[in-house]
C-alpha cells in the first residue's frame, strides 16, 4: 500500500516538475541560418557523391563554433538503420566561409539516406542547419532528378526547408550508458508512433548536482521535458512515456498554432 501511494506521488511529481520547467522555457523565434549558414555541398562524380559540410559567417564577429555532420541510412526492406557521426571545432572569421568535414557514398547505394549538418554556438545551441535526403522516392528517375535539383539549386530558401523537410529526426547529445539507452527507447517509440515532427528532436545529456548527470528532451531549441538520470531500465521507460507524450502534445500545439496564423 505504501508502495503504491509512494509511486502515485512520484508520477504527480514528476508531471508537476515537467509542467513547471515547461512554463519557464520561452519559445525562440530565432530561425537557423541568421548568423551561420549551414551548407551541404553535393559533388556527383562517376560512381561516389562526395559530401562536404560548410559553415559561413554572415556577421562582424569571430565565431567560435562546433559542428556535427551526420549521414544516416535506413534499409526500406527491413527499417534498419546506421548512424555516422563527423564532429568537430572550427572558428570563423567575419563574412568567412570554411569546409568543415568531407565523407563519400556510392551512387549505387539503395538505402535512404539522409545527410545532416548542425553548427552550435558557445552556448551549444543550434544556430545553424542543412539537411539532405537521398533515395527519398522509390521510382529511380524521380530519385535521380532530386539529386540533380538539389545539386543545381544552392540557396533553397531556409524556411520551406524547415517546413518540407525537416521531419522525423532525433538527434542524440549523450554522455553515459544510460544517457544512450534513453536515447534508444525514445527513438524506438518516436519512430513506433510515427510522429515525424517538423523540428529536430534532441535527446542531450548534461552535468547536474554532483556526478549526477540530466537528460534533457529539446525541440529546435525549446527544452518540452528534462529529468535527472538513473540507471533503472523502469525508471527510463516511465520517463520515455512522459517526454513521448510531452514531444507529441508540443507538436500538435504547435500545429495549430500555424493553422491559426494562416487563416487570419
Amino acid at each position: 500500500m505504501k508502495n503504491n501511494v509512494a509511486l502515485l506521488f512520484f508520477k504527480r511529481l514528476v508531471v508537476f516538475l515537467s509542467l513547471f520547467l515547461f512554463s519557464i522555457y520561452g519559445y525562440s523565434q530565432k530561425r537557423y541560418n541568421e548568423d551561420v549558414e549551414a551548407k551541404i555541398v553535393l559533388d556527383k562524380n562517376n560512381e561516389f557523391i562526395k559530401i562536404t559540410g560548410t559553415a559561413f559567417n554572415k556577421t562582424e564577429l569571430n565565431k567560435s563554433l562546433r559542428y556535427r555532420l551526420s549521414v544516416i541510412k535506413t534499409n526500406p526492406e527491413n527499417s534498419n538503420r546506421s548512424k555516422n557521426d563527423q564532429n568537430g571545432r572550427i572558428v570563423l572569421n567575419p563574412n568567412e566561409k570554411k569546409e568543415l568535414s568531407t565523407t563519400t557514398i556510392n551512387t549505387n547505394e539503395k538505402d535512404k539516406i539522409i545527410l545532416l549538418l548542425l553548427i552550435y554556438n558557445l552556448d551549444d545551441k543550434i544556430i545553424g542547419q542543412d539537411r539532405v535526403v537521398l533515395n527519398e522516392l522509390v521510382d529511380a528517375i524521380a530519385s535521380k532528378q532530386k539529386i540533380i535539383k538539389a545539386l543545381e539549386s544552392q540557396d533553397v530558401d531556409s524556411q520551406s526547408r524547415d517546413g518540407v523537410e525537416l521531419r522525423g529526426i532525433v538527434v542524440e547529445d549523450t554522455k553515459t550508458k544510460p544517457g544512450r539507452d534513453f536515447y534508444k527507447l525514445f527513438y524506438a517509440l518516436y519512430s513506433r508512433n510515427k510522429i515525424n515532427g517538423n523540428k529536430i528532436v534532441t535527446i542531450k545529456e548534461v552535468l547536474a548536482i554532483g556526478s549526477n548527470t540530466k537528460i534533457e528532451v529539446i525541440v529546435g531549441d525549446q527544452i518540452i521535458f528534462s529529468f535527472f538520470v538513473r540507471p533503472r531500465n523502469n525508471y527510463l521507460v516511465e520517463m520515455n512515456d512522459v517526454a513521448i507524450t510531452k514531444v507529441y502534445m508540443h507538436f500538435k500545439t504547435l500545429e495549430k498554432e500555424s493553422k491559426t496564423i494562416k487563416r487570419y
